[in-house]
């Protein structure tokens, strides 16, 4: 087993969790790049930055052409990509069904029925510019974390890192020649399975602990077909060559895991199996 030489981790709180980026000692320089990375994507793709572009976006005009971070062009690329794979199952435009549930705040969205668009209705015009045909509410989530992690392991292996480990609260790259033993925690907060990975990304969904009953019916933040909640007891946990995929791909796996792993063959992945004992009721 390959284990990485004299590894230093370092930890910052960002993206809504703890950001750990292990590297071998003597590469303080580039952790921080790697960090500043991270925080770029924050800045730009977080739900609750008054400054991000989500915010841009949510406040744009039908039609409107808007000025938004390439990188932000990049994620929703790659979004609207998986939604055209995956029939609309994924789709990042559903921010109206995570507010009306409590998952995100209301603060200044005003009413929630004029954000009536998908993702098909955000019209990129180049790498710096948008347009939308209807109005959309946008959650970029998970997927924008998982970019943020592709960002630093990019940012460091620049900066001439041999190997390393950027782990975002469980979205997590290894990268370089090195093992690296994770646990997977189940939708009760337990580890029952341990993995070793190299040189790929894993990430995990669950909402077994976050749900919230509203007018007699149970809400969670991962939303399915025609809209409608996704409420599943077990992990779902996706392994991919990048962080942003395996993220994304846990959204679709949690509704139909054949699908995701049908998808997951173009991006060298596939779809980590609950066990019996994971499930939870």
């Amino acid at each position: 087993m390959h284990t990485l030489p004299d590894p230093v981790t370092r930890c910052r709180p960002l993206l809504g969790t703890f950001v750990e980026i292990t590297a071998p000692d003597g590469h303080g320089e580039a952790v921080n790049a790697a960090f500043a990375a991270i925080a770029h994507v924050h800045g730009r793709m977080s739900f609750h930055e008054p400054a991000s572009d989500l915010a841009v976006m949510r406040k744009a005009q039908v039609g409107e052409c808007v000025a938004i971070d390439r990188e932000t062009v990049r994620v929703l690329r790659t979004a609207q990509a998986l939604h055209e794979a995956s029939d609309g199952l994924f789709d990042v435009t559903v921010g109206r069904s995570i507010v009306s549930g409590g998952f995100l705040p209301r603060n200044g969205l005003g009413p929630l029925k004029q954000y009536d668009g998908t993702a098909t209705d955000v019209i990129i015009e180049d790498d710096t510019h948008i347009r939308l045909a209807r109005r959309v509410l946008m959650d970029l989530g998970g997927i924008a974390k998982g970019h943020a992690v592709d960002r630093a392991v990019e940012t460091l292996i620049e900066h001439g890192v041999p190997g390393g480990l950027v782990n975002a609260g469980g979205d997590l790259r290894a990268f370089g020649s090195a093992d690296w033993t994770i646990g997977l925690r189940d939708a009760d907060e337990l580890v029952r399975l341990d993995m070793v990975i190299r040189d790929c990304a894993v990430a995990s969904s669950a909402n077994l602990n976050n749900r919230r009953l509203l007018r007699g019916s149970l809400r969670s933040p991962h939303i399915g077909r025609r809209g409608q909640p996704v409420l599943t007891g077990e992990r779902t946990t996706v392994v991919a060559e990048l962080c942003v995929i395996a993220d994304a791909m846990t959204k679709i796996a949690m509704v139909d895991a054949d699908l995701a792993d049908t998808l997951l063959a173009d991006y060298k992945g596939h779809v980590v199996r609950a066990l019996a004992s994971q499930v939870m009721n």
